[in-house]
């Protein structure tokens, strides 16, 4: 969907609700990962000088799968140095850290099909043969509970000998890591919430709070529903099916422009976009034993030509563009793009060796559309 089809959605929210929008969306679309990070506050604060002086309450439409807490927290932060009143609107998914950033809200809109999620930060370590494996520290905790509860270890040289064993697997200072991970998105979590907790009574609710998102979810992908998020506390408004209606349509302008529903296949958009003839010289050969000499060395000379001519080619390359993030309202806008180029060759044995090379990564403004 076009920018100025975007802003229309964004001018019917802001009619709506009465009050001036911001949207931050990061990339969902399957092999174009992104998070919420610390690059995106500078954009933000963009953003908060754009808004006349006077305003005091402010909306954001957020859809992320999480990212950095801290920069969650940030992000919270400046705006609420500036605005007395701030809500999150949530149209599908706000997970992990886009879950923390939500709680500094006075209230968080949701959508039926939108779901917010646990705060327990998840992990990722290096292992010895180069591969990567996550993991948070609820799941040391849960393993030391089996042993305990369903397997009935008890005594004490049995313990130290099998955590002995698990530290075999995992690094004790990634252990450690996690342990300070999860006390931080607690902490941030709770900080959050007592933005807007005014009484004595809700400012101790909001400790518990922080901890249940953290601690008493199976999975980090356990899905928390409106109707969920108002059984742990959360300061979920009423149901408002037109503003609902309204805030659908923003996400479905999102999900088309930064093309949420399409798996990004390098390959596949190499040979879609013009690439196919780089890959149309023949492959190496596999000829027979009994060739005779000299029909085999006529078909490799020829081969051999064939492949000198082809590498005189200019070689062909596709380019991509990939929206990681955006951060836009009808006042300005911005987005953290990566462009680049793919180009392919057969190599030996007919393999295809696809390389991608990024030529702009990071974020550029975003002019608004004229009228």
């Amino acid at each position: 969907m076009e920018f100025k089809d975007r802003l229309k959605n964004y001018k019917a929210i802001e009619e709506k609700r009465g009050r001036l929008l911001i949207v931050y969306a990061t990339s969902t679309r399957p092999n174009v990962p992104a998070m919420i990070a610390g690059d995106a506050v500078r954009e933000f604060i963009d953003q908060i000088d754009a808004i006349p002086v006077g305003v005091t309450a402010i909306d954001v439409l957020l859809h992320s799968t999480g990212g950095d807490a801290l920069a969650a927290w940030k992000l919270m932060s400046v705006l609420r140095e500036r605005f007395q009143s701030v809500a999150v609107l949530v149209p599908f998914m706000a997970f992990s850290a886009a879950t923390i950033f939500s709680l500094g809200a006075d209230e968080i809109v949701m959508h039926p099909h939108a779901s917010l999620g646990p705060i327990d930060p998840q992990i990722t370590m290096r292992l010895a043969d180069g591969t990567q494996r996550g993991f948070a520290f609820e799941d040391v905790g849960a393993f030391l509970r089996f042993l305990g509860e369903d397997v009935g270890i008890s005594e004490q040289s049995y313990i130290t000998s099998i955590v002995d064993k698990l530290f075999t697997v995992v690094d004790p200072i990634n252990v450690g890591a996690a342990k300070r991970a999860s006390e931080l998105a607690t902490d941030v979590g709770e900080r959050l919430l007592r933005m807007h907790m005014k009484t004595a009574e809700e400012k101790n609710s909001a400790r518990t709070i922080a901890e249940g998102l953290n601690k008493s979810f199976f999975a980090h992908g356990d899905a928390v529903s409106r109707t969920r998020a108002r059984e742990l506390q959360l300061c979920i408004a009423g149901d408002n099916p037109e503003l609902e209606k309204l805030i659908w349509n923003a996400y479905l302008g999102l999900e088309s422009y930064m093309s949420l529903r399409s798996q990004f296949n390098p390959l596949q958009h190499f040979l879609a976009n013009g690439g196919a003839s780089a890959l149309t010289h023949p492959a190496p050969l596999s000829l027979p034993p009994n060739t005779p000499p000299p029909l085999a060395a006529q078909i490799w000379q020829q081969l051999a030509q064939q492949a000198l001519q082809a590498m005189a080619q200019p070689a062909v390359e596709v380019e991509y563009t990939l929206i990681n993030a955006l951060i836009e309202s009808t006042r300005k806008a911005s987005e953290c793009r990566t462009v680049g180029a793919l180009s392919a060759a057969r190599i030996i044995g007919g393999q295809i060796q696809l390389t991608a090379t990024d030529k702009e990564a990071g974020w550029r403004e975003i002019p608004l559309p004229t009228a």
